[in-house]
């Protein structure tokens, strides 16, 4: 029988480490024993967790400071233990998050130009935890929501903005040792030193899958595998041999799959990219990655690709975001290794090999960007968004603000009724067919207020709306053949032929002001100069109430536009997921 080589565009992907001059050397790096994030980066900062005689302090380096670090470099310093993790906000480049064996979280304000002195004020402290604070991780499409775990066996979900807790969670007996969420953060995933997994629903607290996960009594991590359902852990078996396994995140009984590794002694930490489906697995204390492409669609689930090795044993790993790599290079992952023994951050770049020089589409899809797609109250609330995907060409292109490409809403209203019964939802729909009325009187609007076109209307709604509002009319913008938005622009159009110019208006306001005061022959010039202000003022102040109006009904038909976009994007899941019906 022929052997097959199986075809993938990764197959020859290789680990490219940076020049010496372009490494950050010279840097006292922790010599902690923990097995969190000592490094974070993203595409302005690298923060990097330095040791100290006492308290706890970290760097925080513009990426272009490369070289050898001056031993006074400002650090970020204000906790009482030392720093255990670190981690970026990813949609604030300049606000990052650090727990420490304190007890305590808090998150700190970096300016654009870097630090220039030792800053100790922090922007927002989080007291909960009655122990050490092990790991912390954003949420990946909520504005300003934050899980900690800490060693007193509990996790806490932090409405950063508020500075107050939303959901305790005391389902673990024993100290935590991972914790990461699903795409879109609706269900997190924990390892635990009483050797279980589990995955916990993250509103209600609610344990939705709890089984044995490695039988070893060393650290267990853990990863969900993007959208596809699957979780990843690494742990260790009852020989002490490195192992990983994959599981159905809605069954834990047994791993769909189990892999010997090796029998190092370090962790091994996962590091999942979704968009070219590769795992990366880094030893703690060794100098090589391994890195495997992932399919969902069958065992063997992992295929092997390529190594990186090095001499040198690497302490930590920090990991760039997607849209702060070098797409020209055709750079597919970025990490930031911290070496063991010694002073240095070595960048080391996975370059998929390629002659041409465009922009590789096939490598690169559409990756979640640094914009929100809920605000902390709008997920409270019980919805739940993907992240909002956008271009890396457009990055390359310099453009300001990539074109959102995805924008998907769940909520967790049961949709169906009982088998064999038509289907139906339980909650109100909303009614998209009616449209709503203009409030203002037709006599009396100016032209320049009905003249205005919906690109317009759009603009001066961005200016008055906050933030979420914004990101929902950008991306769920009515199309211009739209039957309401033509029957508008008609009403507007016969208004505007009716009504005489606002100029011509104001020319027979003064006239009949002017009428009236020669008739009577009573009032000074003074007094009709006054009479005359006051009118004008009445009128300014009608005609801009009778814009506000105007601007209000517009609000109201577009939220009927965003239900029913939702209803209709409710209507299309349902027949995927149950066409029969």
């Amino acid at each position: 029988m022929p052997f097959k080589v199986r075809i993938s565009k990764f197959r020859h992907v290789y680990g490219s480490p940076y020049r010496e001059q372009d490494c950050y050397k010279n840097i006292s790096i922790t010599c902690n024993a923990h097995d969190g994030n000592f490094c974070a980066v993203n595409s302005k900062f690298l923060a990097i967790v330095t040791e100290t005689s006492g308290g706890g302090s970290f760097l925080v380096l513009l990426l272009s400071e490369v070289g050898r670090i001056d031993v006074n470099h400002p650090r970020i310093r204000g906790h009482r233990g030392p720093v255990v993790d670190l981690k970026f906000n990813p949609f604030n480049d300049n606000e990052i998050a650090s727990c420490s064996d304190d007890g305590t979280v808090k998150i700190w304000s970096i300016p654009n130009n870097g630090l220039k002195i030792d800053t100790y004020e922090w922007k927002i402290d989080l007291h909960g935890h009655q122990r050490r604070v092990d790991y912390i991780e954003w949420h990946p499409t909520a504005e300003n929501l934050l899980l900690s775990a800490g060693f007193d066996y509990q996790i806490i979900l932090w409405n950063v903005e508020k500075a107050e807790p939303i959901q305790i969670y005391h389902c673990h007996t024993n100290v935590i040792q991972s914790i990461t969420w699903n795409r879109n953060g609706s269900l997190f995933a924990t390892t635990c030193k009483d050797k279980h997994i589990r995955v916990i629903e993250t509103r209600s607290g609610r344990i939705i899958a709890n089984g044995i996960g490695h039988e070893g009594p060393k650290t267990s991590k853990i990863v969900f595998l993007g959208d596809t359902n699957r979780l990843l852990s690494t742990g260790f078996g009852k020989q002490f041999e490195r192992q990983i396994a994959f599981w159905n995140a809605n069954d834990l009984s047994n791993p769909l799959k189990i892999q010997t590794i090796d029998f190092g002694a370090g962790v091994l930490i996962p590091f999942y990219d979704h968009d070219t489906r590769i795992i990366y697995l880094a030893g703690k204390g060794d100098g090589n990655i391994r890195y495997y492409e992932f399919t969902d669609q069958g065992e063997p689930y992992l295929y092997f690709l390529s190594e990186y090795k090095s001499t040198s044993p690497q302490r930590c790993l920090g990991v760039m975001p997607k849209l702060g790599l070098d797409v020209t290079r055709n750079e597919i992952m970025r990490f930031y290794k911290l070496f063991a023994t010694g002073s240095i951050c070595e960048p080391i770049s996975m370059i998929v090999p390629r002659k041409a020089e465009a922009f590789q589409y096939d490598i690169y899809p559409d990756t979640p960007g640094p914009y929100p797609a809920l605000s902390a109250d709008e997920w409270i609330s019980g919805i739940d968004r993907d992240p909002i995907l956008v271009s890396m060409k457009d990055r390359l292109d310099n453009t300001n603000m990539p074109k959102i490409t995805t924008y998907r809403t769940f909520d967790h209203t049961p949709v169906f009724s009982n088998r064999g019964i038509s289907s139906q939802r339980i909650t109100q729909l909303p009614i998209a067919e009616v449209l709503p009325t203009l409030k203002s009187n037709t006599n009396d609007q100016s032209s320049s207020s009905l003249a205005v076109s919906t690109e317009k209307l759009s603009i001066n709604i961005k200016q008055q709306t906050n933030h979420t509002s914004l990101r929902k009319i950008e991306s769920l913008r009515i199309p211009a053949t739209s039957t309401e938005i033509h029957h508008l622009r008609d009403k507007y159009q016969n208004q505007k032929r009716q009504i005489q110019p606002l100029s011509k208006h104001n020319f027979e306001i003064k006239k009949r002001v002017w009428s009236v005061d020669t008739n009577e022959n009573s009032l000074s010039i003074q007094q009709q100069q006054q009479q005359q202000q006051q009118i004008n003022e009445i009128d300014y102040c009608q005609e801009y109430l009778k814009q506000q109006e105007e601007i209000q009904s517009l609000r109201e038909l577009i939220s009927l536009k965003d239900n029913r976009i939702r209803l209709l994007e409710d209507e299309l899941q349902l027949l995927k997921i149950h066409p029969d019906d």
